[in-house]
C-alpha cells in the first residue's frame, strides 16, 4: 500500500523529468529500454501511448526529498520504487480500456545510477499534453513537516483551484486523508483525528498561497492565492 511518502518521491521523479527536460521517449515499439518498457506492464489504450525513461541516481532523488544520501535511505528509495512498480493505475469505462503501473525501473547498484519508466499517463504531461492535469506545487509540499499536511495539501490542490475558494465538508477531506469512513470511527478516534486535522491546517496555513478558515461546524473554508 502506497503512503505518502511514496507519493513524494513519485513527484520527485517526474519533477527532475520536468524540469531538467531530459529522458528518452518510449513506445512499444522503441529498441531500447524494452525491459523498462516490459515492466509498466501496460494494457489497453496505454500500451498505445509514449512514455519516458530517465537516468537518475540516489543522490539525486534524495536531494530532491530533502534528504542526505545515505545506506538507509537509499534502502528506502528502493522499497518505494518496488511499491510504485506494484501499484497499477486502471481504467474501465464503455469507451477505454487500460491499465499501468505508476513506473518500472532498474537498479545498477555499483554506479548507484537508477533508470525509470514514467507511466504513460504521467509521461503525457512531460509530453506537452496539459488538458485536464492539475498543477502540483512542489515547494509548496516540501515545505510541509507532517504527513497529515502534505496528505491534506495533495487533496486540497486538486479539488480548489489557483485563485478560487471553496467549502469543504471536514469529516469528508479527513476521510480521504486517511482512507477511512468517518462513520465507522470511535468517539476517541474523531477527537484524534480532527486534532491531527487542526494541526495541518495550521501547516498549510503557513505557506504564502494559502488561507483555511475552521468555520466551526464541520466544514473548513480554502482561499488559495
Amino acid at each position: 500500500e502506497l503512503d505518502i511518502a511514496d507519493q513524494d518521491l513519485l513527484l520527485a521523479i517526474l519533477a527532475i523529468a520536468f524540469v531538467t527536460n531530459r529522458g528518452s521517449e518510449l513506445s512499444n515499439e522503441s529498441n531500447m529500454y524494452q525491459e523498462l518498457w516490459s515492466g509498466l506492464e501496460t494494457k489497453g489504450i496505454f500500451s498505445k501511448l509514449n512514455t519516458l525513461c530517465i537516468s537518475t541516481s540516489y543522490y539525486e532523488l534524495n536531494r530532491e526529498l530533502n534528504k542526505v544520501d545515505s545506506g538507509k535511505n537509499n534502502e528506502w528509495i528502493e522499497h518505494s520504487l518496488r511499491r510504485l512498480q506494484n501499484t497499477t493505475i486502471e481504467i474501465d469505462t464503455e469507451s477505454r480500456r487500460g491499465g499501468t503501473n505508476f513506473l518500472s525501473y532498474d537498479i545498477d547498484k555499483i554506479n548507484k545510477k537508477i533508470n525509470i519508466a514514467i507511466n504513460p499517463v504521467s509521461a503525457a504531461v512531460l509530453l506537452g499534453d496539459k488538458k485536464g492535469f492539475i498543477l502540483h506545487n512542489r515547494k509548496e509540499r516540501l515545505a510541509l513537516n507532517t504527513t497529515p499536511a502534505r496528505a491534506l495539501f495533495s487533496i486540497l490542490v486538486g479539488i480548489v483551484n489557483q485563485k478560487k475558494s471553496k467549502t469543504l465538508s471536514a469529516p469528508m477531506l479527513i476521510e480521504k486523508m486517511h482512507f477511512i469512513q468517518w462513520e465507522e470511527t470511535t468517539t476517541q478516534q474523531r477527537k484524534d483525528l480532527k486534532k491531527s486535522f487542526k494541526t495541518a491546517i495550521a501547516e498549510i496555513n503557513k505557506l504564502k498561497e494559502w488561507n483555511i478558515k475552521d468555520n466551526q461546524n464541520n466544514t473548513i473554508t480554502i482561499i488559495r492565492g
